[in-house]
């Protein structure tokens, strides 16, 4: 099965298809004892939504697609080098980009994540049982105006869609989040327009 993955990720990556990444998502996945992916989905429709269902629900598994230090590009043209983890919850989706809730982890925080090796390099990830609460979330910038005026090309002469609700939930262990950590989440979304100011709970 691994085997037939990887073949697959290999075709999707020669074409650039968006659908490789969640392949190689699968492969490190099945690397990891104890989780069963593609795993059963719950819907949660907007922030408050989802905060009200971790708050009832707390401990859920992440999956980091981007742990510390490695690099993400968040609808701009550049690669930016991650100063805390960010993953998503697999278990818990997001109706606005039908993915997994995003999380930011403090960069305080780094030592909750562990990693299993599998055939595409290491899986990292916050196993169940977590002591991770919601402190924030970073909103997307939802201003249909502004995503035409600097997305628009000859291609999508009406630019992208805003992509409203795809916010960033932020957590904390037991919800305790430091004056750096506001800092350091901070200056990293506040220089991209794709970004509303950061909102703490």
């Amino acid at each position: 099965m691994i085997a037939k993955l990887n073949s697959l990720a290999k075709y999707l990556q020669k074409f650039n298809y968006h659908e490789y990444d969640e392949v190689i998502k699968i492969i490190k996945l099945s690397s990891v004892l104890g989780v069963d992916y593609p795993a059963e989905e719950i819907d949660k429709d907007g922030i408050d939504e989802v905060l009200k269902y971790l708050d009832e629900n707390p401990g859920k598994f992440i999956f980091l697609d981007n742990p510390e230090g490695t690099e993400k590009r968040f609808g701009q043209k550049n690669y930016r080098e991650m100063p805390f983890h960010y993953g998503e919850f697999i278990e818990i989706n997001n109706p606005a980009d039908d993915m997994g809730w995003d999380v930011i982890i403090v960069p305080s925080s780094s030592e909750v994540a562990e990693t299993e090796e599998s055939e595409e390099g290491e899986a990292a990830f916050v196993p169940a049982g977590h002591d991770l609460i919601p402190v924030g979330y970073v909103p997307v910038n939802d201003n249909q105006a502004e995503w035409t005026k600097r997305t628009k090309s000859k291609k999508r002469p009406k630019g992208k869609p805003a992509p409203v609700g795809n916010d960033k939930i932020i957590l904390a262990p037991n919800g305790i989040v430091t004056d750096k950590d506001k800092k350091d989440v901070e200056d990293f979304f506040d220089s991209m327009w794709n970004f509303k100011k950061t909102v703490w709970l």
